[in-house]
């Protein structure tokens, strides 16, 4: 859940919170000017306050699930490729290609991770125990053009608390040639003096 769905949750709670309690007010002060029975004015003061309860409980229901979700992201290691020691043409100065490419972890500390690397028809399978945060796993060196027209690498480890989680990362070569996009190389701002 985003964190617009979760203001306007709490918002629309909070709302029917204050409709509710005005209208407890005014049914409480006027509603036996109106000729209200002591058993009607009871009802009513139930029915108001479990309506009450019922919202205040469900904000808190909905607090509580996202409090759990960002304590889960919290401890969810940050997985992504990183592309290195790029190729350029030397007439362009563009960069033509990669000859390193490395999975770098951005999160906490990524264990028992196993790692499947395909590319041109052909699978490796790597093992690391774990992978810390800003550390770098090696899974290709060599030419740009060994790597073929697509990249896939599966990714199953588990987190700090034991939970086996899975993701999956794709570089298609083959849309960015035919895109004639050019790569980039990222900066690291602490690198870069």
């Amino acid at each position: 859940m985003s964190l617009s769905n979760r203001s306007l949750y709490l918002t629309v709670g909070l709302i029917v919170v204050l409709l509710v309690l005005a209208a407890s007010v005014y049914f409480l002060s006027f509603g036996n000017l109106s000729g209200m029975g002591t058993a009607e004015y009871n009802l009513l003061f139930t029915v108001v306050n479990l309506i009450t309860d019922v919202v205040f409980a469900s904000v808190a229901t909905i607090n509580m699930l996202e409090v759990k979700k960002s304590r889960n992201e919290m401890v969810r290691p940050h997985l992504a490729l990183e592309p290195a020691y790029f190729d350029y043409d030397m007439k362009t100065g563009d960069i033509i290609g990669f000859t390193c490419l490395n999975l770098l972890n951005a999160g906490t500390v990524a264990r028992d991770v196993e790692i499947d690397f395909c590319s041109s028809g052909k699978c490796t399978m790597l093992y690391a125990a774990s992978v810390g945060t800003n550390d770098r796993v090696q899974l290709w060196n060599g030419r740009f053009s060994e790597l073929g027209d697509n990249v896939t690498t599966k990714v199953r480890y588990k987190n700090m608390f034991g939970k086996s989680l899975e993701e999956s990362f794709t570089i298609d070569i083959d849309s960015i040639k035919k895109a004639q996009r050019k790569f980039v190389p990222v900066l690291n701002p602490s690198n870069a003096k």
